[in-house]
């Protein structure tokens, strides 16, 4: 009775270890690993929606982006009809107040005509610090009217600037009919 009794024990056993050696070795493992990449998938799928928000946002941006860079491009070749140097004087007085710069003196030079623009130049000299030199000279050439700046030199008297600018404004040249 002792061996009839034994092998179904012996199967029984054997069959659980079996079942025991799978669930731990396989299943487990399985299992943790459909885990991870359940973990793996989300995490990409919020990924990617972030990119698809952010490539959104960038695209909107970059439309916008080149119309304020056309606004800005026309409103830089803007040309009035005259140099009006007393116009210009008066804003660079009224910048430099702005930017906590001091003038000391302002020169206008001859005025340049050639077949569609006049130009003239001015010559600025001013006291400020670094900053306010920068505030200035900024603020100048982002002015309502085309200007570029054709020289500068810069000296140190302490912590003092005294600055030359050579400031140069267009208009436009004037047709007689």
């Amino acid at each position: 009775m002792n061996k009839k009794f034994l092998m179904p024990v012996l199967t029984f056993t054997l069959g659980a270890m079996i079942l025991f050696g799978w669930y731990e070795f396989i299943y487990v493992e399985t299992r943790q690993e459909i885990t991870m990449m359940e973990s793996e998938t989300r995490q990409l799928k919020d990924l990617e929606r972030e990119i698809s928000k952010l490539k959104a946002r960038h695209e909107d941006l970059s439309a916008y982006m080149a119309d304020m860079d056309s606004q800005l491009d026309r409103a830089r070749m803007f040309l009035p009809e005259t140099l009006s140097q007393e116009n210009f004087i008066a804003e660079l007085y009224q910048t430099a107040e702005i930017c906590r710069a001091q003038i000391i003196s302002v020169n206008s030079g001859e005025a340049v005509e050639t077949k569609s623009v006049q130009s003239q130049t001015v010559n600025i000299r001013l006291e400020t610090d670094y900053l306010s030199l920068l505030n200035f000279i900024r603020a100048t050439l982002d002015g309502s009217r085309l200007v570029s700046l054709e020289s500068f030199t810069v000296e140190s008297d302490g912590g003092i600037l005294i600055c030359d600018l050579v400031f140069k404004i267009f208009a436009e040249v004037q047709k007689t009919s």
